[in-house]
């Protein structure tokens, strides 16, 4: 080999050397702990007998500090996807008709009873049909010891016409709902 062949080795091998060494120092600058706050060092070392720090055995990083991890493969988030989530439907409760009929006395439908839960909020609803003509009326539960009352509907009979009518009471509430079974009655 040439003198020249030579001194080109021995450059290209030392351009490489030098290359390998500034790698290998931001590698290591990398991945080594961060130094604490008041800039003593890095935080939570110890020197071992070869001169590097490494971390303290049973410490943590401390607060600000990272701690050496290997690199982590790269996640690609997945896209995102609009999913619609069903609104859950209130839990069924039973609710009973205990009184629908004309009232003479005071010329109106008057339809009342429960429903079989305890809670604060709620609404009552009545709806009477009478073939096409539907007349609903709507008014706040009150709670009581056992159940939720839905007394106290009373249609006048100038909302009326006169024949047979399908009363339906109805309780809905946040949590819960139930509807009675149809009960009939007759306007004269």
């Amino acid at each position: 080999m040439t003198t020249r062949g030579r001194r080109t080795l021995i450059a290209s091998a030392s351009v490489l050397l030098v290359a390998i060494a500034a790698i290998a120092a931001v590698v290591t600058f990398a991945s080594s702990p961060q130094s604490s706050p008041s800039g003593q060092g890095p935080a939570n070392t110890r020197s071992s007998a070869g001169g590097t720090s490494t971390p303290s055995a049973g410490t943590s990083p401390a607060p600000g500090a990272s701690a050496p991890s290997p690199t982590a493969p790269s996640v690609t988030p997945a896209p995102s996807v609009s999913t619609v989530v069903p609104a859950s439907k209130p839990a069924r409760v039973d609710v009973v008709t205990t009184f629908a009929g004309w009232n003479g006395l005071s010329h109106a439908v008057e339809v009342g009873g429960y429903a079989a839960v305890v809670e604060p909020v709620g609404t009552c609803t009545l709806t009477l049909s009478h073939g096409d003509l539907v007349v609903t009326r709507k008014h706040t539960a009150r709670a009581d010891a056992t159940t939720v009352a839905c007394g106290g509907f009373s249609i006048p009979r100038g909302d009326l016409s006169a024949g047979s009518w399908t009363a339906v009471l109805g309780y809905r509430s946040p949590t819960s709902a139930g509807e009675a079974s149809a009960v009939s009655l007759t306007v004269p």
